[in-house]
């Protein structure tokens, strides 16, 4: 049975079978102050930056709790560049619970080689440093290696210099796992954050996660200004765009009904690249890949766009005889394109009002998509979609 290595203020507990690794008592910790931490890394010869609770204080630059122990993070290719500290400190991997000396080797992402631990010879523990993942042009999201940010949005500099992991991305590594203390933390900074680290959150949060509303509550979400810019930009780039979700039916409606947390676009899969490639020229990134037909970009004003591909050259009827898109591209109906509507009085293309009312169907819905469907009911007489009995039966006008 592996051994759990937990840190505990003063002591490591370790709770398994008993047996051991280097002795009962792995050690007492008493975590570097940051300034020893900075002059220790000052022969580090690559990227490093702090992270876990201080990094999150160094972002607001005030303290709101009390600290087990200090974490700092690299990236696993420069891992071999701490042989350049002094001889002084001993280095042990743990992983899967269970330290071991380590002997400069490559370490290991399939075996969980994640953590180092650091400590002068003889001595309490002094230094937790977290491996992750990236490269020269970009950090890489350990859980979800799609996620891949440029340097600049990741590691940020605190007032006085010092680096640290970006809030919304040590909030992500928080969320998986939310111990009393993320909590506090969460509740403190999230009010705190930028337009785009809200936006990061806001995409990559479960909806049922317990920060989702306090990200919701302060994102900027996606104008109508907003729509008409980047309708604008994918038409000079000659991708030919239809808008979808709430933005959609809002076009349908002819104004604007409630807020927006994204764009929705389908666009032809032969020029998804190309409308990929437009954005990313306007700063947006990458911040979640649904798959070859479905990505969704940002940008550092906090909006987020949606992008969906369909086959526009092939048609399929499939077994219920609807004629869908395909198969080159996400499985739209063919006759869902016919539809037209104004967003800040300028003309876009957009999903038609009864494939709206379909789409909205078939997963379990909310109040925004109660909104839409009551107003596609009342703009074109559609009937409601017997996935909103409930919401019927709450209210006597839909």
């Amino acid at each position: 049975m592996l051994l759990s290595i937990a840190h505990t203020p003063g002591m490591i507990e370790r709770v398994g079978d008993g047996s051991d690794v280097a002795g009962s008592d792995l050690g007492r910790w008493d975590s570097l102050p940051l300034p020893a931490i900075v002059e220790l890394m000052a022969s580090f010869d690559a990227r490093w930056w702090f992270t876990g609770g201080h990094a999150l204080e160094l972002h607001l630059g005030r303290s709101w709790r009390g600290h087990d122990d200090v974490d700092i993070g690299i990236c696993r290719r420069d891992a071999r560049h701490l042989s350049g500290l002094p001889d002084e400190w001993e280095i042990l991997v743990a992983a899967q619970g269970v330290l071991t000396p380590w002997d400069r080797r490559e370490l290991c992402a399939d075996r969980h080689e994640n953590n180092l631990w650091l400590r002068r010879h003889g001595g309490p523990w002094r230094l937790d440093v977290t491996v992750g993942e990236g490269d020269v042009d970009a950090w890489e999201y350990r859980r979800d290696a799609s996620l891949r940010l440029p340097w600049e949005r990741v590691v940020l500099s605190s007032a006085n210099g010092l680096p640290y992991l970006a809030p919304a991305l040590q909030l992500l590594f928080k969320s998986t796992n939310v111990r009393p203390k993320d909590q506090i933390d969460a509740e403190i900074v999230i009010p705190e954050l930028d337009a785009w680290s809200l936006a990061l959150l806001d995409v990559r949060l479960p909806r049922d996660h317990p920060w989702a509303t306090l990200v919701a509550a302060r994102r900027h979400g996606v104008t109508g200004c907003d729509v008409v810019e980047l309708v604008d930009v994918l038409d000079a780039a000659e991708v030919a765009v239809w808008v979808d979700g709430g933005w959609g039916v809002d076009a349908l409606v002819g104004e604007q009904t409630r807020a927006h947390a994204d764009l929705d676009l389908a666009i032809p899969t032969r020029q998804f690249e190309r409308a990929r490639a437009a954005l990313e020229f306007e700063s947006f990134v990458l911040v979640r890949d649904d798959g070859p037909y479905n990505v969704v970009v940002g940008d550092p004003a906090g909006r987020l766009v949606d992008l969906h591909a369909f086959d526009d050259t092939t048609t399929v009827v499939g077994a219920d005889g609807v004629e869908r898109h395909g198969p080159d591209g996400l499985a739209y109906e063919a006759g869902g394109f016919t539809g037209a509507g104004y967003i800040e009085r300028r003309s876009v293309r957009c999903m038609s009002a009864a494939f709206q009312m379909r789409s909205h169907t078939g997963y379990p819905v909310d109040h925004d998509d109660w909104h839409d469907v009551s107003h596609l009911h009342r703009r074109f007489d559609l009937p409601i979609p017997a996935d909103y009995d409930e919401w019927l039966d709450a209210t006597s006008e839909p």
